[in-house]
Order: C-alpha cells, then sequence, then structure tokens
C-alpha cells in the first residue's frame, strides 16, 4: 500500500472530510485544529489534478506565507503527486505578480513603473516617513504602520466616500504611493491591490485565469484578509472558477494586517457554495480541547472531540513563578525541560511559544546560558524565508543529513537552477547538466560540518555568486535583504559569530532543536508539549486590547497556541510584568489564565 493509499484510506473514514474531498463544486471547509485540514485539502489537490482536471489546465493553491509553502510542497512530494504544468502552488503576493501582473500588469495598467521593482524595506520605511511629515504625522513610523496597513487593506475603494473614514491615514497612504511609484516602485500591498483592480476590471483577463486554473485551492482564508476575498468573488461570481477553501474563523489572528474571519464566514454562508465543518481533532487530547474552549469562549459550542475519545486526555500545568519572566525561563531550562527528557519527550517535539520579540530576548539569553539548542520560524537570528531555508538545507546536505529523513540533493538543486534561470542564464539541455555538475562540485567541497559559518558563507558565495545572483532579483528585494542579514549575523558580537556550518544545519527542519515561536507564527505546527511563558494580565491580552473585536482576537491568539500541543501544555506566568523600559505592572495572571483554572477547579 503506498502512502498516497494510506492518507486516502484514513481520510475516506470520516464521513466530513470525505464529503469534502469527493464534492465537485464551490466549496469551504471550515476545519478546526488537529482536525485533518493539510490532509483534506492535499488529498483534494491530488484528486483534482488525477481525475477532474486534464492537462494544459491545472490549479492554483494559495496560502498564507512561505512556511506553508514548503510544507504543501512536501506533503505533495511525499504523496506523489507528479510535475505537471500550470499548477500554482504559493503566497497570494506571488501569485498576483507571476499569475496576473507579469503577463497582464503592462496591457492593462500602464502606469505601473517599468521595469516592475518591489521596493525593499529601507526604502518603504523612507517613503512612509515622508508622507507622514508631509501630513503632520507625529507618531513614529512603527506606531503609525499598523493603523496604515490596516486602513489600506479595508478600504479598497478611492472613491467611496468610506475611503476618508480616516482623512489623515487616507492622505498618508496617497502619498506614500505617490512617492513609492515615482520613485519606480511598487509595495507587497500593491502586488494584491493591482491584481485586484486589474481581475475586477478585465473580463479577459478573468477568462484567461479561468482557462488556466479552473480550480482555486485556498488554504487559511481566514487570513488572507479584504482582497482576497474580493479576487475570490470576482471569479466566483464571473466565471466558471470553482472554489475549495479551507479555514478556521477561530483561527483568525491575523487581525492588524487587516484578515477578519466574518469573510470566510460570508463565504461559506452562501447558497451556491457547500458549508463543511471538520470536527474530529486527531491532534489534542480531550483535556486539551476542552480547555482550548473555554479560552476561545465562543457564543456557541464547538463540540470539538478528541480522535483519541477518552484515553490518553492529555495535561495542563500551570506554573507561577514569583520574580518575573527570567524567573520562568529558569524553569523551563532548569526543571521542565529534564523532566521532559526523562519522561522520553524528543526536544523537536517541544515548543516554546512567546507572546513577542521582547520576551523571546529573554528567554533565548536563558536558553543560550543553559546551552539549549533551538530553532524556529520566528528565528530572531536572521530572516527565514525561502533563500535562508535553502541554505539550512544546503548545510544539512553538506553535514550528510540527505535521504528519506534529511535533504535531497535534487531538492536543493532544483531552487538553484531556478535561481538561475530566473537572474538571466537560459538553460538549456546540455548546460542543465554542466550547472548541476558544478553546483554539486561546489557544495562537495564544502561539507564542513565544524566549518565556522562566517567562513563557509562568504565561500558558497564566492563560488555562486549568490550575492551578485539576488541583487538582480529587483522583484523580489527580500531575498537579497534575507541572504544579507544572515552574513551579517556572523560579523563579531551578532548571533551566528560562532556558529559552524553544523549549527545552521541545526536550524532547519529536520533538526532535534526544541522549537522556540510566536503565538502567531505557531500556527500550522503540531507537538507533544507546549510550553507558553509570559501570560501575565497586560501581555494577552494586550493593555490595549479595550475593545470586544480585540479581545476576541487575544483569545484566538491563546487558542492557536495551546491547540499546537499533542499531549502536555505548560502555562507560565508571575502575576506582574516588566516592559522594554523597566516599568513594572502588578495586574496578575492573564484573565484567560485564571479562567482556565477556575473551569478546571486549579488548586495551588
Amino acid at each position: 500500500m503506498t502512502y498516497l493509499q494510506q492518507e486516502l484510506a484514513k481520510l475516506m473514514k470520516n464521513d466530513r472530510q470525505r464529503g469534502a474531498y469527493l464534492y465537485d463544486d464551490h466549496c469551504v471547509v471550515q476545519a478546526g485544529p488537529g482536525s485533518g485540514k493539510t490532509a483534506t485539502l492535499t488529498l483534494k489537490i491530488i484528486r483534482l489534478l488525477t481525475e477532474k482536471i486534464s492537462p494544459p489546465r491545472g490549479l492554483a493553491c494559495l496560502t498564507f506565507n512561505n512556511e506553508a509553502v514548503r510544507e504543501f510542497k512536501n506533503r505533495l512530494k511525499k504523496l506523489g503527486l507528479p510535475p505537471r504544468t500550470n499548477v500554482f502552488l504559493g503566497t497570494v503576493h506571488s501569485f498576483c505578480l507571476s499569475s496576473v501582473i507579469r503577463p497582464f500588469g503592462k496591457l492593462f495598467r500602464p502606469d505601473l513603473p517599468s521595469p516592475l521593482r518591489v521596493a525593499p524595506a529601507n526604502i518603504r520605511d523612507d517613503y512612509l516617513q515622508k508622507a507622514m511629515d508631509q501630513v503632520g504625522v507625529t507618531n513614529s513610523p512603527s506606531q503609525f504602520k499598523t493603523r496604515f496597513d490596516r486602513y489600506r487593506r479595508t478600504y479598497l475603494d478611492r472613491s467611496s466616500p468610506q475611503w476618508l473614514r480616516d482623512e489623515e491615514c487616507a492622505e498618508v497612504i496617497e502619498r506614500y504611493e505617490s512617492l513609492l511609484h515615482e520613485g519606480g516602485y511598487i509595495d507587497f500591498d500593491d502586488l494584491i491591490l493591482i491584481a485586484l483592480n486589474i481581475i475586477e476590471t478585465e473580463p479577459f483577463v478573468r477568462r484567461c485565469l479561468c482557462a488556466r486554473y479552473p480550480w482555486f485551492v485556498i488554504d487559511e482564508y481566514q487570513d488572507l484578509g479584504y482582497p482576497l476575498h474580493r479576487i475570490v468573488l470576482s471569479l466566483v461570481d464571473k466565471t466558471n472558477v470553482k472554489i475549495f477553501a479551507v479555514g478556521d474563523p477561530d483561527q483568525s489572528i491575523y487581525g492588524f494586517t487587516g484578515a477578519d474571519p466574518k469573510y470566510l464566514q460570508e463565504l461559506a454562508l452562501r447558497s451556491d457554495i457547500k458549508s463543511i465543518r471538520l470536527g474530529l481533532n486527531y491532534r489534542c487530547g480531550q483535556k486539551i480541547i476542552d480547555g482550548a474552549e473555554v479560552i476561545l469562549s465562543p457564543s456557541t459550542p464547538r463540540n470539538y472531540r478528541s480522535s483519541r475519545g477518552d484515553s490518553d486526555p492529555g495535561e495542563i500545568y500551570f506554573v507561577e513563578r514569583s520574580r518575573g519572566l527570567e524567573d520562568q525561563a529558569v524553569t523551563i531550562v532548569e526543571e521542565i525541560l529534564p523532566q521532559l527528557k526523562k519522561a522520553g519527550y524528543e526536544p523537536k517535539e517541544t515548543a516554546i511559544l512567546y507572546i513577542d520579540r521582547n520576551d523571546a530576548s529573554v528567554v533565548i539569553k536563558v536558553l543560550d546560558k543553559g546551552r539549549i539548542k533551538y530553532a524556529g520560524e520566528k528565528d530572531q537570528r536572521y530572516k527565514r524565508t525561502p533563500i535562508t531555508r535553502w541554505l539550512e538545507d544546503v548545510a544539512q546536505w553538506c553535514c550528510d543529513i540527505r535521504g528519506k529523513d534529511g535533504v535531497r540533493f535534487k531538492d536543493i538543486s532544483n531552487f538553484w537552477i531556478r535561481l538561475l534561470s530566473d537572474t538571466g542564464t537560459t538553460i538549456t539541455d546540455g548546460k542543465f547538466l554542466l550547472n548541476l555538475r558544478f553546483f554539486f562540485n561546489v557544495l562537495a567541497n564544502l561539507q564542513k560540518p565544524f566549518m565556522p559559518l562566517a567562513q563557509w558563507l562568504p565561500e558558497l558565495d564566492k563560488r555562486l555568486c549568490l550575492q551578485k545572483r539576488l541583487s538582480l532579483l529587483e522583484e523580489l528585494p527580500e531575498k537579497k535583504e534575507a541572504f544579507d542579514s544572515m552574513l551579517f549575523a556572523c560579523g563579531d558580537n551578532k548571533p551566528l559569530k560562532g556558529f559552524t556550518v553544523a549549527d545552521l544545519a541545526g536550524c532547519g527542519p529536520n533538526a532535534n532543536r526544541i522549537s522556540l515561536d510566536t503565538l502567531h507564527s505557531s500556527k500550522s505546527l503540531q507537538f507533544d508539549v507546549v510550553v507558553i511563558p509570559g501570560l501575565e494580565e497586560g501581555r494577552l491580552p494586550s493593555w490595549s486590547a479595550r475593545t470586544d473585536q480585540a479581545l476576541s482576537e487575544a483569545r484566538r491568539t491563546f487558542y492557536v497556541g495551546f491547540t499546537r500541543a499533542r499531549h502536555l501544555v505548560y502555562i507560565l506566568y508571575s502575576g506582574w510584568y516588566q516592559n522594554r523600559w523597566g516599568r513594572t505592572f502588578k495586574n496578575g495572571p492573564s484573565r484567560f489564565v485564571l479562567e482556565l483554572q477556575k473551569v478546571l477547579d486549579f488548586q495551588e
């Protein structure tokens, strides 16, 4: 029995998963934590491409971030999806660029800069500051940016009276965009807004998209925002495109980016779209599921059940440490992690989920002092992007972490060949083999696990001309920014100064290390054990969360982190916290923690 057959047999035992898998029209799947969302979605893609969509047509699968893209590609590869043209699997931004703006931008938007360049972060920040100065906004850009981004992604029609609900913010946006475009740049929000404009106004483009992608499969719909929702509605209402959307309103935690659970709920309520809710949790024990519902405090009970029934219900531990966050971190290192090791839990099956980078800096300091190795998507040491993930994979291959449970040469070489192609190298059959041999020889000569990273990276750069090639990707400047951030982090008194090639390999997905992530970035992950420090009132929920909407999102954020655990959850608090300026706030533990303790009849 192949892996695909095994996974399909599991899915077919679940009536609701089977219904979503077999349904051949518009469908929304509302999938609670651990309910088999990824299995349902990837198997649906396999079925559509093998049974329903004939070449040269394909499908588009859109998801929230590059980490999710990486996970889907690995899962589909494991399921045995054969190579296929006209299959897009990537983020919304990359779809808008590659499938809408590149082929149609010059035709329908002659006002766009040419050549098209996405502004790097420093230029975006500079233009935002200039726009704020022109309007007279005195906040710092970092303080203003959340308001700026949310407004720009929510009010899309500039001719509508609603656009001027916040005249100051609207004027800053208009001046920022004017400066950006006059400078010959667009930004990442532009990618979606321009694509939306083209799709909504040009029937020809909609027909082309429908011809190429008769199905759109969309993951984490609740996090993708209003512009994507408008794109979906335009395709559903004006073409024959079919939609398969998966998400969970209870896990909508990116309100600061303009995301809102109501868009998924609106889609699910349409009469022409079938709505299916997955309710069986294959991840968490029942005690963790019940605790999660207390945290969420929904108006309508979710009634999720564990696939394990009453066996192995999981456990929730409350740990109070009166001396603050650093004391909590010491407890994690000196008490909790040794207990887990003794109980047989592997480091890679334990996650420490923190609220923000301020908490991370405290926890990391204690982990480093205790010589605890860790890795995570929101790594504080360098940017996590496809290019740095590729470098982690290259380091793993050079450390002989290969094969079934490691890195395949084919995968890292495919990335290299794509980079050559994207930067102007013509890849003929003969040149393909020559470039492949050259790349293999470079890596073969750099199989030095204990070589300092500060030497290995520049040597890899020198032989492959990485910085030079990445600088040619003007449409995607973040790739060079990410590579530069890793090189910079290898400098004196920087976080990667003492790293070797083996240490970088240990930051990759195959490493047996503690996972250190934000609550937000833990989405789509799962572990045997989840440890959440810093749960103080004023931190979660934040002191600034004063509306029902903000409090609901804070609940959902805690809920997401809490439900990453299969077996154990550790909740740590002190009853007080200190902000970055040293001011102390004694508000007690988070109200969510107190609610949980009350329901669980916790005894100190």
